[in-house]
């Protein structure tokens, strides 16, 4: 049995020498995996949101020329009544310019 354990002891130690120098040597190499897994999944993430972002610019940049052209409009409407309201005071005054006109050209047929 002695013969059998010393016989199997070299064996074992170099597996165990084995094992612990994979186990060892290796963990560079997995961390250097998980790092750039990490720099990768970064990069994707980065790459996701910078077309978010660029997407929100273009649609901002539409709101805002919808804002300007909606403001012009406003503006052209603001500057139409402005005109209309200036015509109806015009037009008010012609109407009582002629009111008065026409009452003295009645008072001028009643009196021939």
């Amino acid at each position: 049995m002695e013969d059998l354990i010393k016989e199997n002891i070299g064996t074992f130690i170099a597996a165990l020498i084995t094992g612990f120098s994979g186990w060892f040597f290796g963990r560079k190499k997995a961390a250097a995996d998980v790092e750039s897994t990490q720099i990768e999944n970064f990069d994707k993430g980065l790459g996701y949101y910078q077309k978010l972002v660029d997407d929100m610019g273009i649609r901002l940049e539409k709101a805002i020329a919808a804002v300007r052209l909606a403001e012009q409009e406003k503006q052209e409407v603001i500057l139409k009544f402005t005109e209309a309201t200036k015509t109806i005071h015009d037009l008010e005054e012609k109407v009582e310019k002629l009111t008065v006109e026409l009452s003295k050209y009645k008072q001028l047929n009643g009196k021939i």
